[in-house]
C-alpha cells in the first residue's frame, strides 16, 4: 500500500528549477533585453540622422527660393515678388516618391508664390541652430500627409526699401521612412547575429561549467548502496568543494554509524547465541521425556526470560 502514496507524492511534488536553464534565462534575458531597447534607441537615432540629412535640402530649396525675391515699390506699394516656376523645384526632389510644397510669405505675410493652404509657418526661431541661417524645421501635416517643414526667414531688398519675406518648404516623409526602416533592418540583422551569437557561447560556457555537476551525480548514481568511500576533490571547481567537504564529512558519520551498528549486531547474536543454544536443548531433552513436561516448560520460561533481558 505504500507505493502508491509514495507515486501520488513524487506526482504532486514541485518540478525542480534547472541550474543550466537558470543560468541561460539570467544571461540571455537581459542581454536581449539590452538589444531590444538598443534596436529601439537606433531607429530613434537613425531618424534623427535622416531628418538632418533631408533638412539640408529643404534648406538648400528655401534658399534657392530666396535668391529669385525681389522688393518692388515704395511706401503703401512696397511688395515681395518672386520669378521662380514650381518646376524648378524638381531638382531638389531626391526621386519621384517624394513631393515638395512650398509658400512665399510678404513683409506683411501676404501670399506672394507658392501654395496658399500650406499652414502658416512657425516664426520661432531656435536659440541653438546647426545652420548660418534663419531656419525652423519641425514635423507638420499637410492636406492629411505628414510632411517635415522648413521655415526660412529671408532677408530681401530693393533699390529703395528691404525687409523680411517667410519661405515655406515641405516635403513627405517617405524617403526619410524609407532611409529608417532600412537602418532599422540593418541594425536588426546584426543584432539578431549577435544575439546568436551570444546564446552559443552563453550555452557552451554553461555545459562547460556544470558539466563537473554531471560528472559527480554520475559518479554517485554508479556507486553500490555500501560504497560510502570520500568523493574526490582533485580538479574540483572552488564552487563545488564546500559541497564536497560536506558531503565526504556525511558520508563518515554514516561509515562509523553502519560500523557501529555491524558491531551491535555481532554482540547481540553472540549473546543470543548461548540462550538459544540451551533452549533448544531444553526443547529436545522435553520432547524425548527425560525430564518431566511440567519441569521443562518451567526451564524454557525462565531461559525465554533470560533472551529477553538481552
Amino acid at each position: 500500500m505504500a507505493a502508491p502514496e509514495s507515486a501520488g507524492t513524487d506526482a504532486h511534488r514541485p518540478r525542480a528549477l534547472s541550474l543550466r536553464r537558470t543560468l541561460l534565462l539570467g544571461i540571455l534575458l537581459p542581454v536581449f533585453a539590452f538589444l531590444l531597447i538598443n534596436t529601439v534607441v537606433l531607429y530613434r537615432q537613425a531618424l534623427a540622422a535622416a531628418d538632418t540629412a533631408y533638412d539640408r535640402t529643404l534648406l538648400a530649396t528655401a534658399k534657392s527660393l530666396g535668391e529669385q525675391l525681389r522688393v518692388t515699390g515704395t511706401g503703401s506699394e512696397l511688395r515681395v515678388e518672386s520669378t521662380l516656376l514650381y518646376s524648378a523645384l524638381e531638382a531638389f526632389e531626391a526621386d519621384n516618391r517624394s513631393r515638395i510644397f512650398y509658400r512665399v510669405s510678404g513683409l506683411q505675410g501676404e501670399l506672394v508664390s507658392g501654395f496658399e493652404n500650406l499652414p502658416p509657418g512657425r516664426s520661432d526661431i531656435p536659440q541653438k541652430n546647426l545652420y548660418a541661417a534663419l531656419v525652423n524645421f519641425y514635423d507638420d501635416e499637410y492636406l492629411g500627409v505628414p510632411v517635415r517643414m522648413a521655415v526660412l526667414l529671408q532677408p530681401v531688398s530693393g533699390v529703395y526699401e528691404q525687409g523680411m519675406a517667410t519661405i515655406q518648404v515641405a516635403e513627405t516623409l517617405e524617403l526619410r521612412e524609407t532611409l529608417a526602416r532600412q537602418i532599422l533592418i540593418d541594425t536588426l540583422w546584426r543584432q539578431a547575429a549577435l544575439v546568436l551569437v551570444i546564446a552559443l557561447v552563453v550555452v557552451f560556457v554553461v555545459q562547460r561549467a556544470t558539466q563537473p555537476v554531471r560528472a559527480l551525480s554520475q559518479a554517485l548514481g554508479m556507486r553500490s548502496e555500501n560504497d560510502l568511500s570520500p568523493l574526490p576533490t582533485e580538479g574540483a571547481p572552488r564552487e563545488l568543494l564546500p559541497l564536497l567537504d560536506a558531503t565526504n564529512q556525511h558520508m563518515q558519520r554514516l561509515s562509523h554509524l553502519l560500523e557501529h551498528q555491524k558491531r551491535f549486531v555481532r554482540d547481540t547474536s553472540h549473546q543470543l547465541r548461548t540462550p538459544l543454544a540451551v533452549l533448544k536443548t531444553q526443547v529436545q531433552s522435553a520432547q524425548r521425556g527425560d525430564v518431566e513436561p511440567r519441569q521443562a516448560l518451567d526451564e524454557i520460561g525462565h531461559t525465554v526470560e533470560r533472551a529477553t533481558e538481552l
